[in-house]
């Protein structure tokens, strides 16, 4: 957090972190090319095919645990919810399933599959108290999470009970400069950072972070002085994650904004946001969930005023200055968004005063300060957005239509 300029990162890391906007577009659930696509949906339509085939008989692999545990995943692939959840169900039920901990994970799946996230968090439990805590395990709780909060009272205490746990966990290694494995990956520092950030704004919100909010800020602003953290990748994006939490009720100046048309780009022009509730959604054109994510902020708050902001360098990586490829692509973003969502261009300097390095982002400004800002990377994100937006802007009854986080 040091103002001065940074030292430059030591080659290994230097990579690690040029190659984290491409990791972070094909995280996302919406990377897919458009023969990839196809290709996937050919894969689903055949999986959901042969799940209802085979599932007619419950009894067919009843003694085959090899079998049962590969429907329960082909009935996932083909998002037959019900079916996988009762077949990985069967599986658990045999007297030594040799494969008990990815069957539970699967069934968080199915569950969450089922809009259940309740019957979720009873696996999710199960797997908190019978395995180590590893990268697979976060990666479930961050699901129920996902799929609880800001949902209803209950919930969100499913929610903020998952994140007491999470921050149990995941807290003390990275105070010691460690992050989590498990023999299918990883979750890097800088994610379970962001989670414990994620938990630490649904306890504001909740009105928990009173009795606890000034030692967990302390907490979360010492790991960033962890010395395993200096000089490496993970430390930048920890430190904008934090910049995002704390720089709520921060005045904000006026930002000089260029609107994209179907003509152009338009000249500079103030965009003031003093006297009324504006969302602005920080974006770059290799973050593919960014047209569902805006589709979906419109059609949950469509009284809502939504600013769709960019920077040349944000897209580029180089200097802050027009390009006419870039703006090609800009246009043919704007052709395809609601219309009242508005693309603008601002100065770098103004685009990375939010501290945007994750995309989507969203951001509630009110009267000229901001009051929520967080990257939108799930459901649970787009409901806590909503839930600062005036009464009668923003509506979250049923299911959001946003993609879950992919990680």
């Amino acid at each position: 957090m040091d103002a001065q300029q940074p030292a430059p990162l030591p080659p290994s890391e230097a990579f690690t972190a040029a190659m984290a906007p491409y990791n972070a577009a094909r995280a996302q659930p919406n990377d897919l090319t458009d023969a990839d696509t196809l290709a996937l949906g050919v894969g689903v339509a055949h999986a959901a095919h042969d799940c209802v085939a085979t599932t007619v008989d419950p009894q067919a692999f009843a003694g085959n645990p090899v079998e049962l545990l590969a429907l329960g995943r082909l009935c996932i692939l083909g998002q037959q919810f019900e079916p996988a959840r009762a077949t990985l169900v069967r599986y658990l039920a045999l007297p030594e399933p040799p494969e008990r901990e990815v069957a539970l994970l699967l069934l968080v799946r199915s569950l969450l599959g089922m809009k259940d996230p309740g019957a979720a968090n009873a696996q999710a439990q199960s797997l908190l108290r019978d395995y180590p805590y590893d990268a697979q395990i976060h990666y479930a709780i961050d699901s129920v999470i996902d799929a609880s909060e800001e949902v209803n009272d209950e919930l969100n205490r499913t929610a903020l009970q998952l994140c007491a746990q999470q921050g149990k966990n995941t807290l003390p290694l990275l105070l010691q400069g460690k992050a989590l494995s498990a023999a299918t990956g990883s979750a890097s520092a800088s994610m379970l950072y962001a989670d414990a950030l994620r938990c630490a704004a649904l306890d504001q919100a909740s009105g928990d972070l009173a009795a606890n909010g000034p030692q967990q800020l302390r907490t979360l602003h010492a790991i960033l002085e962890v010395p395993a953290w200096q000089h490496s990748a993970e430390l930048s994006p920890m430190e904008e994650a934090f910049a995002r939490f704390v720089m709520t009720a921060v005045p904000l100046p006026t930002l000089q904004a260029q609107a994209v048309s179907a003509t152009g780009l338009a000249p500079p022009r103030p965009l003031p946001l003093g006297q009324r509730t504006v969302t602005l959604v920080p974006f770059t054109l290799w973050a593919p969930s960014t047209i569902s994510v805006l589709q979906t902020l419109v059609a949950s708050a469509p009284q809502q005023t939504v600013y769709a902001i960019t920077s040349w360098r944000a897209n580029t990586g180089g200097a802050d200055t027009p390009s006419r490829e870039m703006l090609n692509s800009l246009e043919a973003l704007q052709a395809a968004l609601p219309a009242k969502v508005k693309v603008l261009v601002v100065p770098d300097v103004e685009f990375q005063s939010f501290h945007a390095d994750a995309y989507p982002g969203g951001i509630v400004v009110r009267e000229g300060r901001v009051v929520f800002n967080a990257v939108l990377a799930g459901d649970g994100a787009m409901r806590m957005l909503l839930r600062t937006l005036p009464a009668a802007t923003a509506s979250t009854g049923g299911q959001l239509s946003s993609t879950h986080r992919a990680k």
